[in-house]
């Protein structure tokens, strides 16, 4: 059994309906926590194979409404299902988040020693956490683990190393055996391709192989 811990990573993708934080929302939302060595701790009480969580967020339709021209072009399912029914009010998709996150990490009184914050150019989740999750934001770090800081690096010191993201690619890098169902930008599917990504990088720019001969020899 894998024990909470402070180390944990709290990936989250989140899908607006503008880049703004100040005049957009949050339409989807998606969470997978993994330990350090990125391997998947699936939600307590949740179906195993699905690998997070994933929930449509209900919008009014004043909040519908402040969807960008690219969204209604390219999401327009997500925006509609955000409309739905089946859709979760963003204060209970929090409290289901801040439930994963509290079953599977420990939350240090020091801010810097919280769990941090994980994805894909996830500065722009935060900015959406911080004004629309608040609770969930004060429990974690406020210091983030961007891949795509690891992508820029391996482009321009380790090209060779550089990511393809592709369906094969995601499939044998991804830390964990669950379906891998979905498309870009469907929150959860996002998130299962990040964690393939920073897996491949933690493989081909954190081994000895990468370091100064000098280093390598001791």
């Amino acid at each position: 059994m894998i024990e909470r811990s402070a180390q944990n990573l709290v990936w989250v993708d989140l899908e607006f309906t503008n880049l703004d934080p100040s005049v957009g929302f949050i339409m989807q939302a998606a969470m997978i926590v993994t330990t350090k060595d990125l391997v998947p701790i699936p939600p307590p009480g949740f179906d195993p194979t699905v690998g997070g969580l994933l929930y449509d967020v209900s919008l009014t339709p004043g909040q519908a409404s402040t969807a960008s021209a690219w969204v209604r072009e390219n999401q327009a399912d997500q925006l509609a299902r955000s409309q739905g029914e089946e859709a979760l009010p963003i204060h209970q998709v929090e409290d289901l988040f801040i439930g994963y996150l509290l079953a599977t990490c420990e939350i240090p009184d020091d801010k810097r020693q919280r769990p941090l914050l994980a994805g894909n150019s996830v500065h722009g989740d935060f900015g959406f956490i911080r004004r629309h999750m608040t609770r969930l934001e004060d429990l974690l770090s406020f210091r983030l683990l961007d891949v795509t800081s690891l992508k820029e690096i391996a482009r321009r010191w380790l090209p060779k190393s550089e990511y393809v993201k592709n369906p094969a690619t995601i499939k044998r890098w991804y830390p964990g055996e669950v379906e891998l169902k979905g498309e870009v930008h469907d929150a959860l599917f996002d998130i299962k391709a990040s964690l393939a990504e920073a897996n491949f990088y933690r493989h081909h720019l954190f081994v000895p192989e990468c370091r100064p001969p000098e280093e390598v020899t001791g």
